[in-house]
């Protein structure tokens, strides 16, 4: 069966994407060099092109243009890996602003899900770059009596993942995701338009049957993705 003339320049683009002949970031020819180079009307290269919007493979830019879209970042649901390193295993730099490091008295909520016997809890809120681009907001309360020093680390240049996995390596967690429209602090922190949903995945880890850690991180919805790979042995 033949294809459509719009699904033949469509999948042009797609080859050249994944040849590296068009990059992430990189500009597409506009809808008229498309429509004269595949010897189509306008309104068939237009369609090609909005079908990949669609997709997420191309986005348009107002009065710019129609660029190759990056790919979105995404993380492992089922494994727990420090997100320094998922982001450099993308090539791709991190960074990470500090916005409040806290020692306060937790709520009963906290104090139960750590098993609190003092009336203490550190807390720290952290936003992860990845490149230029804000791509997880970390909200995490940390049991002070197994992490005493926890406070005292400079976590521009260690994540607090990465801290605590060296005093109390995870041996458990519990993991919940759901998509949750952000607030006005966190549109501002991750830099998201409105409407934009973000992903929000609840975290507890325990080491050695001892809770350590609740940990509360947002994605912005359209930049981030959670996968995960199950073997199956029968």
């Amino acid at each position: 069966m033949k294809l459509p003339k719009y699904r033949l320049i469509s999948n042009e683009i797609k080859k050249k994407i994944s040849a590296s002949l068009w990059k992430a970031g990189s500009q597409i020819p506009s809808e008229t060099e498309l429509a004269n180079h595949f010897s189509a009307s306008r309104m068939t290269a237009r369609k090609a092109v909005d079908e990949l919007v669609n997709s997420g493979v191309l986005e348009r830019v107002a009065s710019v243009g129609t660029f190759v879209k990056e790919p979105a970042a995404q993380s492992s649901l089922l494994e727990i890996r420090n997100i320094a390193d998922e982001i450099r295993s993308r090539g791709h730099v991190h960074k990470m602003t500090v916005l409040s490091k806290l020692m306060l008295i937790p709520n009963d909520a906290i104090a139960f899900t750590l098993s609190l016997n003092s009336r203490t809890v550190y807390k720290i809120i952290i936003v992860h770059w990845e490149n230029d681009q804000p791509i997880q907001l970390e909200e995490r309360y940390v049991n002070a009596e197994r992490v005493p020093l926890f406070l005292q680390q400079d976590f521009s240049k260690i994540t607090a993942s990465e801290y605590l996995n060296s005093i109390a390596p995870v041996t458990e967690a519990e993991i919940t995701v759901e998509a949750v429209m952000p607030t006005k602090i966190l549109k501002h922190n991750l830099q998201v338009d409105d409407g934009v949903p973000c992903l929000k995945v609840t975290r507890i880890t325990h080491s050695h049957g001892q809770p350590i850690c609740y940990a509360v991180l947002y994605h912005p919805a359209n930049r981030f993705k959670l996968t995960s790979h199950l073997n199956i042995v029968k």
